[in-house]
C-alpha cells in the first residue's frame, strides 16, 4: 500500500478557489481502482494550509490516478494559484493495523 501525505501552503487569496476546485475531484477519485482513502482538509491553525492524505493499493493505481482527466484538469488549475510552500511525501507501507491507545 502507498500512502501520500501532502502539505500545501497557498497564498490566502487563493484558498477559496483551491477548495472549490478540490471539491470537484473527491467523488471521482474515491471511485478509482485502488483508492482506499483520498481526503483533503484545511489546517485548523493555518487557514491557508491544505493537507492531502491518500492511500493507494499500488504504484500503478497511483499513476493511473495522476493521469485521470479530472486530476489532469485539477493539476492544471493548481498551476494558476500561488503556492507558497509544498511538501509531498510518498510512503510504501508493508503493514498497517489499528492503533491501540494506552489506558488512562
Amino acid at each position: 500500500m502507498l500512502v501520500i501525505s501532502a502539505r500545501i501552503e497557498l497564498a490566502p487569496k487563493d484558498v477559496d478557489a483551491y477548495i472549490a476546485a478540490a471539491q470537484k475531484i473527491i467523488t471521482a477519485t474515491h471511485a478509482e481502482t485502488g483508492c482506499y482513502l483520498y481526503a483533503i482538509a484545511v489546517d485548523i491553525n493555518l487557514a491557508n494550509v491544505i493537507w492531502i492524505t491518500e492511500q493507494w493499493e499500488s504504484e500503478s493505481d497511483l499513476m493511473a490516478h495522476l493521469n485521470m482527466p479530472h486530476i489532469v484538469e485539477f493539476l492544471a488549475f493548481c498551476g494558476t494559484v500561488e503556492v507558497i510552500d509544498m511538501n509531498i511525501i510518498k510512503y510504501d507501507v508493508s503493514a498497517a493495523g489499528p492503533l491501540v491507545l494506552p489506558e488512562s
